[in-house]
């Protein structure tokens, strides 16, 4: 038994079926240049993968034997994370155009997106290696985050679209976070020059 919603129980199969769906649709939440992420849909995507987390962490602590372990590792992450934040666009025009800033960082405890590589390889199409952003790493110290292909591999549903960008997630817990403004090639010379040296 993995364990049930409140009020709604479900077996591990339907867990596995409804986290493939609800998998789909998070890896295609839109980003707004303005105003990030569509607040209804953040909520909707953390009431289940996130409540997951968040119970799972709790079992493992207070009762493990609750848990289908297979399960729990077809997904468990531990360790460091990262995350490019893009500058947002400010809606009031100037004569040269629309101006950018950077926003500030909401350590709102639900869910994000993620990666395990520092380098954002699978994502570079979308950055620039040379423009400042806020960079993210997070540790998850006692914290439980959700690895998406591992997942995905496990329960052959992989997704060969996203697969590159070793998409994991985890809640935006302020004390688990470190924010950098730096261009991306700046941050993979910092943590390249941290790990040799």
């Amino acid at each position: 038994m993995i364990f049930n919603l409140p009020n709604i129980p479900f077996n591990d199969n339907d867990w596995i079926c409804i986290l493939i769906n609800y998998l789909n649709g998070w890896t295609e939440i839109p980003l707004n240049s303005t105003y990030g992420y569509n607040w209804d849909d953040l909520k909707f995507c953390d009431g289940f993968i996130g409540y997951l987390i968040k119970q799972t962490e709790y079992y493992l602590r207070e009762n493990p034997d609750i848990l289908d372990k297979q399960f729990v590792e077809s997904w468990k992450y531990q360790g460091k994370l990262y995350r490019v934040i893009h500058p947002i666009v400010v809606d009031d025009t100037t004569e040269d155009g629309y101006s950018y800033k950077m926003p500030k960082i909401n350590y709102h405890n639900m869910i994000s997106h993620w990666t395990d590589d520092y380098t954002f390889n699978g994502l570079m199409y979308k950055l620039s290696s040379k423009e400042t952003y806020i960079i993210l790493e997070a540790n998850t110290q006692t914290h439980l985050a959700f690895d998406v292909n591992k997942f995905r591999k496990q329960y052959n549903c992989e997704n060969p679209y996203t697969a590159k960008e070793r998409e994991i997630i985890f809640p935006m817990y302020k004390d688990c976070i470190k924010e950098y403004h730096m261009s991306v090639n700046e941050f993979i010379n910092l943590k390249s020059n941290s790990q040799s040296g």
